[in-house]
């Protein structure tokens, strides 16, 4: 690395950056790891925030894109899905200088309603997109109603957000793929991507393949060289920052994906797109 470039990543530092956190979800873990019974998205909303709030000022990130934790329990169906996009809209009214943007969910297993579910979401809650975690929601990405579902996401023009975890195979990329070349109108954000050193070298070839999809750096693993690969061969508009923050537990205490993109030798203007106005742009908020 030349001397210039190694002086100048060594000294940045997260304050240098307008952060935008893609990733994070209000609610519990708790249920599907099997701790307990999953925390409701509104209970206790200000000491969650409080907490969500010390971790991004400890590291400089100014806002945050909220969405729901998937293993809410659901027994009166899309009632319950219901009452968690409401308590992800209040949340984000009550600090909308942090959490400028939200985004509702639906399950593929609630049939009809969900449909109705996202234009609520979108229309009436102002959300930015429809977001996924089909293994906590017992259904495969390329689930048959999933057709239905981002074709009325299409319509409304906003990002379907996907969660492609390396340990579930309800997730595995090629399943997102089938309906990235099914809806190519629609930009869909692979959150998790880089979660094992399979998935890792894999993404860069899938993305290579299907230009509608962008990638977070949630549960990114330490890969040599990851990012500045992925960067090189793909641009960095295709790469978001996201940490992937829990109500609860507490996953993480060290946000590796920031330290990592700042110590690493893009440019300033990579950083400043992958740290922030990807996220931005994507989601229509100001730069």
């Amino acid at each position: 690395m030349p001397q210039e470039m190694s002086d100048r990543t060594a000294a940045r530092q997260p304050a240098q950056f307008r952060i935008f956190d893609l990733h994070h979800h209000v609610g519990s873990l708790d249920m599907v790891a099997g701790a307990g019974a999953a925390k409701a998205a509104g209970s206790d909303m200000a000491a969650d925030a409080a907490r969500r709030i010390a971790f991004m000022d400890a590291h400089n990130i100014a806002e945050a894109l909220i969405m729901p934790a998937n293993g809410y329990p659901a027994p009166n169906g899309i009632a319950d899905t219901r009452r968690i996009n409401d308590g992800i809209a209040a949340y984000r009214d009550r600090h909308p200088d942090r959490f400028p943007a939200a985004l509702g969910t639906v399950s593929p297993l609630e049939g009809e309603g969900s449909l109705d579910e996202i234009d609520r979401c979108i229309g009436a809650l102002r959300m930015k997109g429809i977001v996924w975690h089909h293994r906590f929601q017992g259904a495969a990405v390329d689930h048959p109603m999933m057709d239905r579902l981002l074709a009325r996401v299409e319509e409304h023009g906003v990002p379907a957000f996907i969660h492609i975890i390396a340990d579930s195979t309800l997730e595995s990329p090629w399943k997102l793929e089938v309906l990235a070349d099914r809806f190519p109108g629609i930009t869909f954000v692979a959150l998790d991507g880089f979660s094992s050193p399979d998935h890792a070298h894999w993404m860069p070839y899938l993305a290579g393949k299907h230009p509608n999809i962008v990638f977070d750096t949630g549960v990114m693993v330490p890969v040599s060289h990851l990012i500045e690969s992925f960067v090189q061969k793909l641009g960095a508009h295709r790469l978001l920052l996201g940490t992937d923050f829990y109500s609860s537990p507490k996953l993480f205490s060290h946000p590796f994906p920031i330290y990592e993109l700042l110590a690493s030798d893009l440019t300033d203007q990579q950083c400043r797109d992958i740290l922030g106005d990807n996220a931005r742009r994507l989601l229509g908020l100001p730069l």
